[in-house]
């Protein structure tokens, strides 16, 4: 729609009149939008995206755990929403980040609220997801719940943090550090054992911690070996906090954190303490967040953008009446300047 009315020298909006016979154009006007739209060949509006906009509210909810002020402290939530709002069908319509909590009672209010509901990265036991998969209303999961019955955008978690674990084994390091955003939906954090590691029920902490631990096994190491702290946090505060802990805890030559906002976090803390970086202590994060390379922060990159993008476009296909029940995304290594092997 944009193109059409660059290329006719009209308004976007002028080119929305017509598309949907509103008569504040005239009928010239009119033929030349069409006659334009035809060269470029646009047949007209998304018919998926039209009835959405033009439904009881306009919107679509983007459904986090945490709280709204803590969802904007993750630059996964932004990357997220960014590639939503990214897609053409969906121009017109409102984003709104919501909330859950733990009351299956949101999934009443969100009816009232939003056309559509994208869920980023549920417990995978939180009621709400079942709800919605039984409620009707058009959904889809990005990251977590997989078992709910919804349809699923995300990537192969434990294939990204064993492409971790493996750069800094093959840099030489064997006293390694991992840190958690979350293991549990409610903890204190700090420095936890395999065992309690092991019992993780956020999912995405519980796939990379199996990624790192197969890395760290096919190598021949001992798990015992490994020191992990949870941040319980997704926050730079919770993982500056995380770090400092792991540092007064454990003398290792690398740290693997399950984000770059901790790994951001860890980098400066090491700097406070008087650690080179990577000359003392190599850290790697995941995402690829725009902090790595802000930071020249090696991390696994993982497409958020396109994750959002997808999760838009399988939500106009569930809203459509369509199939579409999976997509899982690649992720690779990307390696800046934090990663080193270590002094001997």
């Amino acid at each position: 729609m944009k193109d059409v009315a660059r290329a006719a020298g009209v308004s976007q909006a002028t080119v929305s009149y017509v598309y949907n016979n509103l008569g504040r154009v005239s009928e010239a006007q009119r033929e030349h939008v069409y006659a334009v739209a035809a060269q470029l060949g646009y047949a007209g509006p998304n018919a998926v995206g039209s009835s959405l906009r033009s439904g009881r509210v306009g919107a679509v909810g983007v459904v986090v755990m945490d709280s709204v002020v803590d969802a904007l402290e993750d630059p996964s939530t932004i990357l997220l929403m960014k590639g939503i709002a990214e897609v053409g069908d969906l121009e017109g319509v409102a984003l709104t980040l919501l909330t859950a909590g733990e009351d299956v009672r949101t999934s009443k209010a969100l009816r009232g609220l939003v056309d559509g509901i994208v869920l980023h990265n549920m417990p995978e036991e939180h009621p709400l997801a079942g709800v919605l998969a039984a409620s009707g209303i058009p959904a889809v999961a990005v990251d977590s719940p997989r078992s709910s019955g919804l349809p699923y955008v995300g990537i192969d978690d434990r294939r990204g943090a064993r492409l971790q674990m493996e750069h800094l084994l093959e840099l030489g390091h064997r006293r390694v550090g991992i840190l958690v955003d979350k293991l549990f939906t409610h903890g204190d954090g700090g420095l936890v054992s395999l065992a309690q590691a092991r019992r993780a029920t956020e999912r995405n902490a519980r796939e990379r911690l199996a990624g790192h631990f197969k890395a760290w096994r096919d190598a021949g190491l001992e798990l015992s070996d490994l020191r992990i702290v949870d941040a319980a946090g997704i926050d730079e505060v919770a993982g500056a906090r995380a770090a400092l802990t792991l540092f007064e805890h454990a003398e290792v030559t690398a740290v693997v954190a399950l984000s770059d906002v901790h790994a951001a976090a860890a980098m400066r803390v090491a700097r406070d303490r008087g650690m080179s970086v990577p000359r003392d202590v190599s850290v790697i994060g995941y995402d690829d967040a725009p902090v790595a390379a802000l930071t020249d922060l090696s991390t696994i990159h993982q497409p958020i953008v396109e994750k959002g993008r997808q999760a838009a476009g399988m939500l106009l296909d569930r809203i459509a009446g369509g199939t579409r029940k999976r997509t899982l995304l690649r992720t690779k290594l990307v390696m800046r300047g934090s990663t080193a092997a270590p002094r001997m």
